[in-house]
């Protein structure tokens, strides 16, 4: 008979499965609350982040490259290289394929297994030889470069940037001798080259390092900022399979998108024109002792092409960063000696130096035109109706207004004058006259629709706004209301861009057309495609044909006859206005002389603003300059404007017309104007009636042709030489025969010889050709030699027989 269990052993057992079961329902819920985390976080990874990961993984296992664009080049309205790229090289070194390249199975010691101490001294062998290397051909510090090499989880330490190739020719040599290219390798990239130098260098811009974009040059300045997207294209991209150590597996080759060149940029910049412009800059401001530099910019009128845009100092765009050149480093090197070049006061006027350097006048400042504003408020007035151009003007010398006397240049007046005499004597008085008949609101509309409120629209950075005090149209509604209308008829108390004043001045004289002002005439891409054509583009008609015709003939008076005669020049029509423009509010005498003029009058196709800021003052004369010019626009700007707007003519193909006066005058004696400083010779030149063409550079009259005591025609055209003696030697006659007068003067003046002309009255006439001259052909004759050339017409109308 079987024992029964003790009540004890039961109740022993239904505790221990009701611990066991409360045991598994507790790790049960443990579990499941443990778990919750991990689903959760395991749904952020693949779901929630799910493309945030994706990326990294697809990043580890493949090597994405860039291949690079070529950037397009910038070229002249003659297909002249301006800027171009050229393939340069980034010496790159990978410090840590420098230890990877260690051959282990040499770090072995005597048993066969491999030693960490050979191993290490395998690799300092090699880390040596390639510093040694480098430090040796390429003169780098050393120290740094130990530093550099020494970074083993470094894949790219980039040593050098846009080495030439003749400047790789040792490193290649180096790396191949020690087998060393999966060690130090070049990188190809590209780097701007700039062929003609300082020639349109504002106009160009620079390249320069992004530190937003990893260092990636992009265009700084000028157009090579605002078509940076234009010129640098699109890069491409090669994406392989990566390895466990980061390198390229080309076998498992996937993908390769062609990069796009950048396009091309043609400019209706003229390099020639362009380089005459900077030319002017730099003779006028050695001739005048320009303290401030200078500016220039020469436009078509009839489109708004710009044919040059020239800003002394200019720069080199290859070494922009270098280079501080002119009146700027000689202030600079004043600074340098006063507190020494660690001194802040050095390192402020370093920096103020440099941006002056960059800084492109026309584009960037804003000045007060002055007199050469004259020509707009007439044209206002005509255009109104409110003159005629018949009107009669008295000038005693001031205007009251106000309570304000406002003076004209000439303390004694001009007396009774004309309103064409009022342009040519550049007469204040007759200019606040006139103003205050048009009307302040009348005149601050013509502001507006002649584009002085805004920028012009050219296709270049950094343009400035103009500024008129107090501000807005307070400025003839304020308290100066009067004064500032009488102040602004002559370009005074406002300020505007040296570009807002010429495409103002252009629709004054090309018809009444605003047009915007351009330089990109068209973009191509790498094989000549034109994407994109400029098209003229004008905003509105400001003046009609009528009046701009009038205010054309009246500045081709004022050069004739007026403050611009110093601009005239045999053979071509030009016409001008004068400008000597205070410079308000900057506490200075110093003053900015320029000259606005075009040529042909009647049909303009250039169009030049020069002018020159603060020209030096004697110290006994103080409006004068040290070599004894008097300090006026018609004095120091009109010469030299003068010249480049003949210049320009010469260099379009342009024939001269000569009227019957300037080729037959009546002879006068050449006086002696060597030794003179070259504006001082001209004055004296224009007042018997001649005027003059240099050769050789420099501001002293070294030679000339003819000598002193020769009789020649009157409004010829002498010979000047500067800094050097004029030949001596006999020139052959040329034969004449068949010749217009304009291409025999031409002719003549081109070999040293003088022309006198007979025959006919009219000798602009198309038909008029020369029949006979006084010395034959072949004749052996000394330069300054005048020649009588007989003309007659070779047209018969035999209905007057």
């Amino acid at each position: 008979m079987e024992r029964p269990e003790p009540k004890r052993r039961k109740s022993a057992e239904k505790k221990n499965r009701n611990l066991f079961w409360r045991t598994v329902i507790l790790m049960v819920c443990l579990g499941v609350l443990l778990f919750i985390p991990l689903v959760k976080q395991l749904w952020k990874l693949q779901i929630t982040q799910h493309d945030y990961w994706k990326e990294i993984a697809a990043n580890q296992q493949t090597k994405d490259m860039t291949v690079g664009a070529g950037r397009g080049s910038i070229y002249d309205a003659n297909g002249e290289t301006l800027a171009m790229s050229a393939t340069v090289y980034n010496l790159i070194l990978d410090p840590y394929v420098v230890k990877e390249s260690i051959n282990k199975e040499t770090c072995k010691d005597e048993n066969g297994d491999f030693s960490q101490e050979k191993f290490d001294e395998a690799l300092q062998e090699k880390r040596k030889l390639i510093v040694d290397g480098l430090v040796s051909i390429m003169d780098y510090d050393e120290e740094t470069l130990w530093k550099r090499i020494q970074r083993t989880n470094s894949y790219y330490e980039r040593l050098d940037f846009d080495l030439e190739e003749d400047e790789t020719t040792a490193l290649r040599e180096f790396i191949s001798e020690n087998k060393l290219a999966s060690c130090i390798r070049f990188e190809p990239t590209s780097k701007r080259y700039y062929p003609q130098t300082t020639t349109g260098s504002h106009v160009l811009g620079f390249m320069a390092q992004n530190k937003d974009s990893g260092n990636e040059k992009v265009g700084a300045q000028g157009l090579e900022a605002l078509y940076q997207k234009t010129l640098s294209g699109e890069l491409g991209r090669v994406v392989t399979s990566r390895n466990a150590l980061g390198g390229e597996m080309l076998s498992n080759f996937e993908a390769y998108m062609d990069a796009r060149n950048g396009y091309n940029l043609n400019l209706t910049l003229d390099a020639n024109i362009q380089s005459l412009l900077e030319q002017t800059l730099v003779e006028g401001i050695e001739t005048y002792d320009v303290k401030n530099g200078a500016f220039a910019i020469a436009i078509d009128p009839s489109t708004g092409a710009v044919l040059g845009m020239a800003s002394s100092p200019e720069f080199d765009p290859n070494n922009y960063d270098d280079i501080i050149t002119g009146y700027l480093a000689s202030s600079l090197e004043k600074v340098a000696n006063r507190y020494g070049t660690d001194s802040e006061q050095y390192g402020q006027a370093w920096s103020e130096a440099y941006n002056k350097q960059l800084r492109n006048k026309i584009l960037s400042d804003i000045y007060e035109p002055g007199s050469v504003f004259k020509p707009i408020t007439v044209s206002m007035a005509l255009e109104e109706g409110i003159l005629t151009g018949k009107e009669h003007f008295y000038c005693g010398g001031s205007k009251v207004v106000s309570d304000y006397n406002i003076k004209c240049h000439k303390k004694a007046g001009h007396g009774d004058q004309t309103l064409t005499q009022a342009l040519e004597n550049s007469c204040n008085v007759a200019l606040m006259e006139i103003a205050e008949k048009i009307g302040a609101q009348m005149f601050w509309d013509y502001l507006e629709d002649y584009g002085l409120f805004d920028t012009t629209g050219i296709d270049l950075y950094g343009e400035a706004d103009s500024y008129f005090w107090p501000g807005g149209e307070e400025y003839f509604t304020g308290p100066y209301a009067a004064t500032s209308l009488a102040t602004a008829s002559f370009g005074q108390t406002f300020r505007i861009t040296p570009l807002q004043m010429i495409r103002a001045f252009a629709a004054c004289i090309n018809g009444g057309h605003l047009l915007e002002p351009y330089l990109v005439q068209t973009v191509t891409d790498d094989v000549g495609n034109t994407i994109y054509y400029h098209e003229v583009e004008e905003e509105r008609q400001v003046i009609s044909e009528e009046t701009s015709a009038l205010i054309r003939q009246m500045l081709e008076s004022v050069v004739s006859n007026g403050s611009g005669s110093n601009a005239y020049m045999t053979g071509y029509r030009i016409a001008g206005k004068t400008g000597t423009s205070e410079k308000i509010g900057e506490n200075t005498d110093d003053v900015i002389c320029s000259f606005m003029g075009f040529a042909p009058v009647d049909n303009p196709k250039v169009l030049v603003l020069v002018a020159y800021d603060s020209p030096e003052r004697s110290a006994n004369r103080p409006n004068y300059t040290p070599s004894g010019t008097y300090i006026s626009g018609g004095n120091i700007a009109a010469p030299m404007a003068g010249q480049l707007i003949a210049d320009i003519l010469d260099y379009m193909g342009m024939e001269r017309q000569y009227t019957a006066e300037e080729l037959t005058s009546a002879d006068t004696r050449m006086i002696r104007v060597t030794g003179y400083e070259l504006t001082v010779a001209n004055s004296l030149l224009n007042d018997r009636g001649l005027r003059s063409r240099t050769v050789g550079t420099g501001n002293m009259v070294t030679g000339q042709i003819p000598a002193a005591g020769v009789t020649i025609p009157g409004s010829s055209t002498v010979i000047l030489y500067l800094g050097e003696q004029p030949p001596t030697e006999p020139v052959e006659m040329p034969d004449l025969t068949g010749l217009s007068p304009a291409k025999a003067k031409e002719k003549l003046e081109s070999m040293a010889l003088f022309l006198r002309a007979t025959g006919v009255s009219d000798y602009t006439n198309t038909s008029v050709a020369a029949t006979s001259q006084s010395i034959a052909p072949g004749t052996l004759v000394a330069p300054g030699t005048v020649v009588d050339v007989r003309f007659v017409s070779t047209i018969i109308d035999y209905g007057n027989q």
